[in-house]
């Protein structure tokens, strides 16, 4: 089995005074090399651009002014939902939805989210509780077509008659953004001066939200960085061990100011 992992860059522009723009330059997905399940920690690679450092591919930072500038990086975790598991009584009609957004394994890896049938009956009769990756439960909810558990994900109950210990369940992973490390390359002018632009440091991501703390991939001091500059992006990412088998996404957002 093999893990597939991917990583899709929106990009978002604030402007102020020199406005400031930036661009990626070329495709949107920066896809990590996919590794095999193991028992063991591993790491895995992937380069937003070409590695090269010298040419107009990469992410693309500009500005027509003079105020100076940054350009910083957030991103989510790398997660993914597995299938859904029956695990007790006959009905198939329980489905998990949604993006898990991997809040809860922030320093750690996957889980399940677990639905049981506590009170028989139709949907909007029967009554459920549910647990989420830590193991938190939540008791007395009415079965509805769609419900919002936590963090990211939702459940559904198509029409049966649900039976007390109906149970059902869905893996979630994630590869936590605290586990990924962040290398700016040097950086390249297609038209201005390097004077006074700097490339960010090296570094693993920060923070214990939903998004990671912004790191600084790009910076122009005031009276600089007027021009088109260019930089590749060297990620590498810590993959805990026994991980789920599956696609794992996530999102980063690049912003100029």
């Amino acid at each position: 089995m093999f893990l597939i992992l991917f990583f899709l860059f929106i990009f978002s522009t604030k402007t102020i005074l020199a406005a400031p723009y930036l661009d990626n330059g070329t495709a949107a997905t920066a896809n990590f090399t996919s590794m095999s399940v193991s028992f063991a920690g591993q790491s895995t690679t992937a380069v937003v651009g070409d590695s090269n450092n010298g040419n107009t591919v990469g992410i693309k930072v500009g500005d027509s002014g003079s105020a100076g500038w940054a350009a910083t990086m957030t991103s989510t975790n790398l997660t993914t939902n597995g299938s859904v598991k029956k695990l007790a009584g006959n009905n198939s009609t329980v489905g998990f939805t949604g993006i898990y957004d991997g809040v809860p394994g922030i320093l750690s890896g996957g889980g399940f989210f677990t639905v049981e049938i506590t009170t028989g009956g139709s949907v909007g009769v029967a009554i459920f509780s549910w647990t989420d990756p830590l193991g938190v439960a939540t008791t007395n909810v009415t079965t509805a077509s769609s419900l919002s558990l936590s963090n990211g994900i939702s459940v559904s109950f198509d029409p049966a008659t649900y039976v007390i210990g109906d149970k059902w369940s869905v893996a979630v992973d994630v590869f936590p953004y605290t586990g990924l490390t962040v290398t700016p390359s040097s950086i390249f002018a297609e038209f201005g001066t390097l004077t006074g632009v700097t490339a960010g440091g090296s570094g693993l991501l920060t923070g214990s939200g939903i998004s990671s703390d912004a790191k600084t991939i790009m910076t122009a001091t005031a009276g600089n960085g007027t021009g088109a500059y260019w930089q590749d992006l060297d990620l590498n990412l810590n993959i805990h061990t026994n991980p789920l088998s599956g696609s794992f996404t996530g999102i980063v957002v690049l912003t100029v100011l």
